[in-house]
């Protein structure tokens, strides 16, 4: 809305205006004064609720809480509650009575502790029986013979460092006569010319690039255990491994050219030589440094794919960047990101879908100044992912699925948002209406899952995944150089791989380091989805040649 042409009313003109108001006798120039201070109350009115927006969404920076419809309608319904004369810290104590009469009928099962099933790599101590055994008799009845049940169970969690320290000391030997000197052989392991074994290594990386916990702080950690050990040489260990990973990451980046769908986004970094560079030159035309997240799903494989890039390219630009790697042959791939016009390669032909997660947060953080609407819209996009939450797993029934039931709900949303603007109910250029304007400039991308088998309707798995940058600036801030920004992306790419396509991270990263010499030759065979069945192939290979000699 537009600032009115006036704003300097004196408090004497207006009440000169009511008095001849009263008196039916309106001067020549009355009814432009009368048309500009309604114009200046709806205007101020407006500000007001615009300046409150803003300030929600300044606090909103310090912790966007969880975005569910059960808290619109909590706030809908306490709003009701006092305009019934029900005070808020009323109806507070009320409820908070009620969550504890609740709390003391259903306590918390197990208090968050996992069943034994969950502990895959646990290790299984087995029991036995100090006294009997199966087939004895029954020293109970004389009678009965003793047969097999299935074991009890007993978790146990044990603690340790986890960098643990060997101090080896070979003896040596020195001839009285000749002043000849013999030591005692080393192992294979102590030969390797590193004083981190493969374990190590492997721990430090998964605390770093998946834990968040910084050198400095992992190097605090040891020294209190009086096992001390410098940033410095765990950065180095880390080093060592991305440098034994690099002949799998191109391959890792090539398989991900070639898949089916593709979620994107980014996130701020900052690199420090990056900074002095930009200082020390008279103009640049990029400033920012940001780590782009690209999730790609081969569903012909069933595999999903995490790559990181940290530097001054944008989501949009790093996928241009991939998919030149991809055959001509392909299809476009189905692109999965929020409506910002750097997430889209500009090169490279995509069938792009936006974010509904991202269209419903612009309406959700309007409840505070349109509640009855937005409640409405809400609700509608509820029933929306209830729909896709329902829906059948095959895409192409999915896609049925969706066009008979979700079709409806997103065409009376679009309905219903232009009758608001057609009415005047809403002004075009206020937040409702910039909705509303998102909501119709991307139209075509937020129901590309209504033409398209297989389109998901929100970017939730790029936006999960980028957390993994977030925490890791959280805690070390930046990266020193653009080496630095490399390795954690290889080290993140990797593990966070790993673990979308569950697997054991741990147990890569030290197989990797074991079998360097067959990774550097065929480093296909060690994708982190395919690398056991290489671990098969070699044992076998090394059992026919233990048999053959």
């Amino acid at each position: 809305m537009k600032t009115p042409n006036r704003l300097d009313f004196t408090p004497e003109e207006i009440e000169a205006l009511v008095n001849r108001l009263d008196n039916k006798c309106l001067l020549e120039n009355d009814y432009d004064l009368l048309m500009e201070v309604l114009r200046a109350m709806i205007w101020l009115s407006f500000s007001l609720k615009e300046r409150e927006l803003s300030i929600k969404r300044l606090r909103s920076i310090f912790g966007i809480k969880t975005e569910s419809a059960k808290k619109l309608l909590e706030l809908a319904q306490g709003k009701a509650a006092e305009g019934q004369g029900v005070t808020t810290s009323d109806s507070n104590e009320d409820r908070s009575n009620d969550e504890s009469k609740e709390l003391k009928k259903k306590k918390p099962k197990n208090h968050g502790h996992r069943p034994s099933s969950d502990y895959t790599e646990a290790k299984v101590i087995d029991i036995i029986h100090q006294t009997l055994k199966k087939g004895d008799s029954c020293p109970e009845c004389l009678k009965g013979k003793l047969f097999q049940l299935k074991s009890g169970t007993i978790i146990r969690i044990v603690g340790q460092p986890w960098l643990q320290v060997e101090i080896h000391k070979p003896e040596r030997l020195r001839c009285s006569l000749c002043g000849k000197i013999f030591t005692a052989n080393l192992s294979s392991e102590l030969n390797t010319g590193s004083r981190a074994d493969h374990s190590a290594k492997s721990i430090v990386t998964l605390l770093k690039y998946r834990g968040g916990v910084p050198f400095y702080r992992q190097g605090q950690v040891q020294d209190a255990l009086g096992l001390p050990i410098s940033a410095s040489e765990i950065w180095e260990m880390t080093e060592d491994v991305a440098d034994d990973l690099q002949p799998i990451y191109s391959v890792l980046c090539m398989e991900a050219a070639a898949a089916d769908l593709v979620h994107n986004d980014d996130t701020k970094a900052k690199i420090i030589s990056r900074i002095q560079e930009l200082k020390d030159a008279e103009e640049a035309e990029r400033t920012g440094t940001v780590t782009t997240c690209i999730v790609a799903v081969l569903r012909n494989l069933s595999v999903q794919i995490a790559l990181f890039f940290t530097g001054w390219k944008h989501a949009g630009e790093n996928l241009d960047d991939l998919l030149e790697e991809r055959s001509q042959d392909l299809p476009p791939p189905i692109q999965q990101c929020d409506a910002l016009s750097r997430n889209v390669p500009k090169n490279q032909e995509t069938n792009l879908s936006n974010c509904l997660a991202h269209l419903r947060r612009k309406f959700y953080e309007l409840v505070d100044v349109w509640p009855k609407e937005v409640l409405k819209i809400i609700g509608e996009f509820a029933c929306i992912f209830t729909n896709d939450h329902e829906a059948p797993k095959d895409p192409q029934e999915r896609l049925k699925w969706h066009q008979a039931k979700s079709k409806p709900i997103m065409l009376g949303i679009k309905k219903y948002c232009s009758a608001l603007i057609d009415e005047k109910k809403v002004e075009p250029n206020s937040s409702f209406g910039k909705a509303i304007s998102y909501l119709n400039n991307h139209w075509e991308a937020f129901t590309l899952f209504l033409r398209v088998p297989g389109v998901p309707l929100t970017n939730n798995d790029a936006e999960r995944l980028i957390k993994r940058a977030v925490l890791n600036r959280k805690n070390a801030y930046f990266f020193k150089n653009e080496t630095g920004a490399k390795i954690a992306d290889i080290l993140m790419s990797f593990m966070e791989t790993c673990i979308l396509n569950k697997i054991n991270p741990y147990d890569y990263l030290i197989a990797i380091q074991q079998h360097q010499t067959d990774v550097r030759k065929d480093p296909q065979l060690w994708l982190p989805w395919v690398y056991k069945d290489r671990l098969k192939a070699l044992k076998l290979l090394a059992s026919s040649e233990v048999l053959q000699q």
